[in-house]
């Protein structure tokens, strides 16, 4: 009886014990949330990152997104320029700044404008500009006036210059094809896409030239020239409708033709050192 005993004692011993290892396991499952804990900041590092994508992305937009540069030339002017072919393009856009010294309206409708360049753009003229325009650079706005110029007349059909006028003595910015006249063997901006007035500075020459007008009849052999009486015979004629004058530039379509100058000797458009020109 007591050896029964004692061994239902231990086996109620022996259940105790397992009852607390059961005990233990069951505890141990709580450990999965520290792992995960330990997860998050790690996730939480990485997304400073997307700041920085943001960065580049923003710092590359200013570079792609330059504009153009304003103020440039308006090609569908060329429509509208009769006899393109005389004009030889040096430059297709150029802006140049200096004083107008001269304005006047050409029969084909284009205005005539003389500017003394500023000193950096001095080299912008040539002999023919030196010789007959008084070492100024022409300027052509088409189209601005009335065309009494048959030739002319297709050209400027339906199309009035927008360019704004200027007069003598405004200091102006002015902006378009900088090219050769062949048939006058200076160089021009022409056409001229824009015209902006920086100043006016008064000169000299329109102040006297206000008394002029009363005195009229010294002017008076100026204005012959357009009495084409006399040189009536010359040919070919220029595009403005004057003669041609040994020295001056002849056209590509010119090229080896004779013909009569305004004072009445016979001329032949000659190569001259690769340069086409009218000589006696």
């Amino acid at each position: 009886m007591n050896i029964r005993i004692a061994a239902l004692g231990l086996a109620i011993a022996g259940l105790a014990v397992a009852g607390c290892d059961t005990a233990s396991t069951v505890v141990s499952p709580p450990k999965p949330p520290v792992t995960s804990a330990a997860a998050q900041p790690a996730t939480a590092r990485a997304q400073p990152t997307a700041p920085a994508t943001a960065t580049r992305s923003a710092s590359a937009r200013p570079g792609a997104g330059h504009p153009g540069k304003p103020g440039g030339c308006d090609p569908a002017l060329w429509r509208h320029v009769y006899h393109a072919y005389r004009l030889h393009v040096i430059s297709a856009c150029r802006t140049v700044t200096g004083t107008v010294e001269d304005v006047r309206q050409e029969p084909d409708g284009d205005t005539h404008i003389l500017l003394k360049p500023d000193p950096q753009y001095a080299g912008l003229v040539n002999a023919g500009n030196i010789e007959r325009e008084h070492g100024d650079l022409v300027l052509e706005p088409v189209c601005a006036g009335y065309v009494s110029q048959a030739d002319a007349v297709t050209a400027c059909h339906g199309f009035t210059s927008g360019v704004r006028g200027v007069s003598a003595g405004d200091r102006i910015r002015v902006t378009g094809s900088y090219v050769l006249d062949a048939d006058h063997g200076w160089m021009e901006i022409h056409p001229v896409s824009r015209i902006t007035v920086l100043s006016y500075q008064p000169v000299s020459v329109p102040s006297s030239a206000q008394p002029s007008p009363p005195a009229a009849p010294a002017p008076a052999p100026a204005p012959a020239p357009p009495t084409h009486a006399a040189p009536a015979g010359c040919y070919p004629k220029t595009s403005s409708g004057n003669c041609y004058e040994p020295g001056e530039f002849c056209s590509r379509a010119e090229h080896g033709e004779t013909g009569v100058a305004g004072d009445g000797k016979t001329i032949t458009c000659t190569d001259v050192n690769g340069y086409w020109r009218w000589q006696g």
